[in-house]
């Protein structure tokens, strides 16, 4: 057996959602909804772009992904300089990591958030603080508190998965102010396509006041690329640089780019498909606090609903009982925006919570033990 770094066994495993596959015919029809991902193929023009550039998979791909960084920069008004891409913004959350933490620092986030930071910063050899959500959202006094001459990374994952939920501007504004300059603070964007202001706030609008501020986004979501795997971050060109170090050569593949590029350019077309997500999203938290659910608000495409083990084990198997997957977890579940059709099946398999074993969760999600790893 080869030696191995101390601790690497302790780095946990990232559990994807439960999915079916396409090539079981008893998964006909069966509705996705346990991994967040849009509900919709590509677009025409989307589709047309992917095809041609995988005819030229046998070259390397642009490593500056220049096209691409130029239309984002626009998009954003922004430097090129200022954005670095990544496969997936995980990709860019480990070069945060990888530039700042090390054995004997410590990285800070939100409990329950996205698991895979507890992955990264345990790869970086450093310690996790966890800071426990209040009332499903993030606690920004707490956080603020709990930063201390050992802490190299804050991540803020807004909004907030698995619960949806969303930090303000000023919360996001006290946060900032209240960490030392030094210390790398990551807003992690995945779901901003899906929230609606004034509850939610970009940290794009703070960008050029903090220094060490980083904000990432993906195509994974509400672009529907989940399966291309490409993200980015905007920060200081400083910041850029050396986020870019931590970059693995080539990681963001031709197809990948292109079909970024193609989505961009059919920004009027995604922006209705986020708007028919939304408004689904809406309909559905609607219905179940009519059946008597009480939902923490979502800013996601996806709903959390609190509940204790018990009653998450019950909702799962309604759920697959009509050919539904959604995302349990100790004390709640997950539950992504589908299509029409799909979430009219969820909501007939959830029923009311009144026909479910009494629940015990807290309000609070400190009892939360999803991925393993230091805390």
């Amino acid at each position: 057996m080869i030696r191995v770094r101390t601790g690497i066994d302790g780095v946990p495993v990232y559990g994807a959602g439960r999915r079916g596959s396409v090539d079981d015919p008893a998964n006909q029809g069966l509705a996705q909804l346990s991994s967040n991902e849009s509900p919709f193929p590509p677009l025409p023009s989307v589709s047309d772009a992917i095809a041609r550039a995988a005819a030229g998979v046998n070259r390397y791909p642009d490593i500056d992904g220049t096209v691409l960084r130029a239309r984002l920069a626009g998009a954003h008004g922004v430097e090129e300089d200022q954005i670095v891409l990544g496969c997936g913004s995980i990709e860019v959350c480990h070069q945060a990591a990888t530039i700042s933490a090390e054995p004997g620092t410590e990285v800070l986030y939100a409990w329950p958030t996205f698991p895979e930071y507890t992955a990264i910063t345990a790869l970086a050899g450093a310690r996790a603080r966890r800071v426990p959500l209040t009332g499903w959202r993030h606690d920004v006094v707490a956080m603020a508190k709990a930063v201390t001459e050992k802490t190299r990374v804050v991540f803020v994952c807004n909004p907030n998965n698995p619960t949806g939920t969303a930090v303000g501007g000023a919360e996001l504004a006290y946060l900032l102010d209240a960490i030392p300059s030094w210390c790398l603070v990551v807003v992690d964007e995945a779901y901003a396509e899906f929230a609606d202001a004034p509850e939610f706030s970009s940290g794009l609008e703070l960008l050029g006041t903090y220094d060490n501020l980083l904000v990432l986004r993906t195509f994974s979501k509400a672009y529907g690329l989940a399966g291309l795997r490409v993200g980015y971050g905007i920060t200081s060109v400083e910041l850029a640089s050396l986020l870019r170090l931590a970059k693995i050569p080539f990681s963001v593949g031709s197809v990948a780019l292109a079909a970024a590029v193609a989505s961009i350019d059919a920004g009027s077309e995604l922006a209705a498909r986020t708007a028919t997500i939304k408004a689904e999203r809406d309909r559905v938290a609607n219905h179940l606090a009519g059946l008597g659910w009480n939902l923490p608000s979502s800013q996601a495409n996806f709903l959390w609903i609190p509940a204790s083990e018990a009653r998450a084990d019950a909702l799962e198997r309604r759920c697959a009982e009509r050919k539904v997957l959604v995302r349990k977890y100790p004390d709640g579940m997950r539950i992504t925006i589908g299509t029409e059709e799909e979430n009219d099946r969820l909501l007939g398999a959830l029923g009311s919570p009144d026909d479910l074993p009494p629940t015990n969760v807290a309000a609070t999600a400190t009892s939360f033990a999803g991925g393993a790893g230091p805390s």
